[in-house]
């Protein structure tokens, strides 16, 4: 059986869903967690991303505004409206909610995945890497979970002691999170749950090259990196169309 985050459960509250996925964003932004991706960019020649799972859009936000040359980014989600007020400002959000599940790429875009590949199972995350193969498309996947117990201990310091050191700070500030944070503290336990599971549905490098390998050939490269950061370690699948 596959067992979902509550977040991608239709029936989990949409406050909670938002709030969730504003601080998992928000701290990944602050610890700038994405930052080895910005020199990974330079290998495509287009500046226009189409960002998938975005969730509160605050990764994609990062890397739209340190990039350079500068780059611009579309927001999509099953759950458009979990994208942080704050980010809107910015990005631009497809509003039409967006699975991936019935997703097609178009040739010639290019998309990112900012640490939601593990949302899905190994068959669909290898269709959605073949997919983007036959489009001829380009994609950018980044993963901060890996399957080790250092990931159960960064999940659970992030729930249990982050979060509530950061409530207050987290933009927009909103009432609901410090009740939920601190009153009646079930957003310590959803983020933590979450978390966890993330971290047992989550792939080393190597299991992500296995996976992969048979999708690449001379016309479609994939490459597996796992980038070693004290804030936390990154893994990153940079697959695209090999010009002729």
């Amino acid at each position: 059986m596959f067992l979902k985050e509550l977040e991608d459960y239709p029936w989990f509250p949409a406050q909670l869903r938002k709030m969730q996925l504003e601080f998992v964003g928000w701290i990944s932004v602050r610890l700038k967690l994405y930052k080895p991706v910005l020199p990974l960019l330079q290998r495509f020649s287009n500046h226009n991303w189409i960002d998938l799972g975005s969730g509160s859009g605050w990764p994609a936000y990062y890397i739209q505004q340190n990039a350079a040359p500068k780059i611009q980014f579309t927001l999509s989600d099953l759950y458009p409206e979990s994208v942080s007020n704050e980010v809107k400002k910015h990005v631009t959000l497809q509003g039409k909610p967006l699975n991936l599940l019935e997703f097609q790429p178009e040739q010639g875009k290019q998309y990112t995945l900012f640490n939601a590949f593990h949302h899905f199972t190994t068959e669909q995350q290898c269709e959605l890497i073949q997919k983007m193969k036959t489009a001829k498309a380009g994609c950018i996947v980044a993963e901060v979970l890996e399957p080790f117990l250092l990931s159960f201990i960064q999940v659970s310091l992030a729930a249990f002691v982050v979060q509530p050191l950061t409530a207050w700070a987290i933009r927009p500030f909103s009432i609901m999170r410090i009740l939920t944070t601190y009153i009646i503290p079930i957003q310590l336990i959803t983020v933590a749950w979450d978390g966890w599971l993330s971290v047992l549905k989550s792939k080393s490098a190597n299991q992500y090259r296995e996976l992969l390998h048979n999708i690449a050939d001379s016309e479609f490269s994939i490459e597996v990196k796992r980038i070693k950061q004290l804030q936390g370690n990154l893994i990153v699948i940079i697959a695209q169309p090999i010009s002729a």
